[in-house]
């Protein structure tokens, strides 16, 4: 499932770039968020991101590489989340490479540079991240480069083929 929302974050900085414990909850319209609290839409202001780390990181079966990540655009705010849920193959057996580059594929719809792609797994590693992740996807032809006559570019993204 992907929680999607349209609009910039309120106060323009990228999520990814802001620490989850410094994002500060201010409502675009006020008046609607005190209604929709007053009718119990809504339990208070603030407490979504925390609510879906908090209960994602009690189950059992949580991996690293499925806990929600968030992101946004200049245009939109996302965090898909996985189901925990799905028992075949079970969470235990899976295949951590197999779902990372499941997850590289789904975020390169759009051009991404290699920090972009490293941020939106969680990986702080650029090295490691080339070598396991991006290197075989480009070998295998699953990801290319927008530059690729200049695969060192600065400007360098990666889309799926």
């Amino acid at each position: 499932m992907k929680i999607y929302s349209p609009g910039v974050m309120y106060r323009g900085k990228p999520i990814q770039k802001c620490g989850l414990d410094e994002i500060d909850s201010v409502h675009r319209n006020p008046v609607i968020a005190d209604l929709f609290h007053r009718m119990k839409f809504m339990e208070r202001h603030g407490s979504g991101i925390k609510k879906i780390l908090d209960e994602t990181a009690k189950l059992p079966k949580n991996l690293e590489v499925l806990k929600p990540t968030f992101h946004s655009t200049h245009s939109s705010f996302f965090v898909p989340l996985k189901n925990l849920n799905y028992s075949s193959p079970s969470l235990s057996d899976l295949d951590t490479d197999k779902v990372v580059t499941k997850m590289i594929l789904e975020f390169c719809v759009e051009p991404r540079s290699k920090r972009e792609i490293c941020d939106h797994l969680g990986f702080n590693n650029l090295t490691y991240f080339t070598r396991t992740y991006l290197n075989p996807l480009l070998k295998t032809g699953k990801l290319l480069r927008k530059i690729p006559d200049k695969p060192s570019s600065k400007n360098q993204k990666y889309f799926r083929s």
